[in-house]
């Protein structure tokens, strides 16, 4: 019949035949008999209305027509397989989007993620990093995470923790140029200044008594993360100021040195979401999760 599409047994009795040169180890593979394969192979044939084996010296060997049907047809039967795969795994859940600074989100949320998600396994975390975006309020988050003095008009919000910034410096400079006795002190270094919209390099310079001006032109290689920030000093480019969560586990190792007393920070991080937010919901659930993470720390 013109149309008639051939059932998958049959296709996949053709394609096993082929790609393991033999009847017998194919009926193997497939938990089937011998019989029954070579039945559906004569039956795709007739479907098809085409020889697509011949047998030469006891072997079986493509036709050129059977050739070239197996090109085609083996990619999609493995797509079907694959396609019914991911079908039978599937579960519905929920994606949640949390807006998160990068360095924060490494350094502080990821390491204990997986036990939410463990005890959450129908709860996907979307997390939106991009600072310039989270501090503008542009990003369409469930949650944020932002440092500030925790005003947000028309939100919930949770504080979670204060936070303390650290100049840092490695060996090797720190035997050039010296221990500083306070932070205005740092400007003997080499700088590396943090140009995010919440400098911490800023932060420390304004509260060593510099202005705006003077800060602005202060030398200096400048960065917009601290990562990047975190790896110019590891390469000992020059001294910088980074949040002391991100680098204490560096100071401990002994790959950077404290210059100087850490910085507490005029204000800390919080939690913003929306207030009719229930505490049942997933968002809610997350929320609660991520306040009790931040008060265990």
């Amino acid at each position: 019949m013109r149309g008639q599409l051939p059932s998958t047994a049959s296709l996949q009795c053709f394609v096993s035949v082929v790609e393991l040169d033999n009847v017998t180890k194919a009926a193997e593979h497939l938990c089937l008999t011998q019989s029954a394969v070579s039945r559906q192979i004569k039956q795709l044939e007739e479907t098809l209305g085409q020889t697509l084996f011949e047998r030469v010296r006891q072997r079986l060997r493509l036709t050129p027509v059977g050739q070239r049907y197996y090109q085609q047809i083996a990619p999609l039967l493995q797509l079907m397989l694959q396609t019914t795969e991911e079908a039978r795994q599937f579960r519905p859940g929920v994606q949640l989007v949390l807006g998160i600074e990068p360095a924060l989100a490494s350094h502080w949320l990821l390491p204990a993620l997986a036990s939410y998600t463990d005890s959450h396994p129908d709860t996907s975390i979307h997390l939106m990093t991009d600072i310039h975006k989270l501090y503008r309020r542009q990003l369409a988050c469930d949650l944020s995470i932002v440092f500030g003095q925790g005003d947000g008009p028309g939100m919930r919000v949770d504080y979670l923790m204060g936070d303390e910034l650290v100049a840092v410096v490695s060996p090797r400079l720190l035997t050039t140029w010296g221990a500083i006795d306070n932070r205005e002190q740092l400007q003997r270094y080499p700088l590396l200044h943090h140009t995010s919209p919440e400098s911490s390099t800023a932060y420390w310079w304004r509260q060593a008594g510099l202005s705006a001006q003077a800060i602005g032109r202060l030398p200096g290689q400048r960065f917009e993360t601290f990562p990047l920030l975190l790896q110019a000093a590891l390469q000992g480019m020059g001294a910088t100021v980074l949040p002391w969560y991100f680098v204490a586990d560096r100071i401990q190792q002994g790959e950077l040195c404290q210059l100087g007393e850490r910085l507490p920070c005029d204000g800390g991080y919080y939690l913003l979401s929306d207030v009719d937010v229930a505490d049942q919901s997933p968002v809610g659930e997350f929320r609660q999760w991520l306040v009790q993470l931040a008060h265990n720390a």
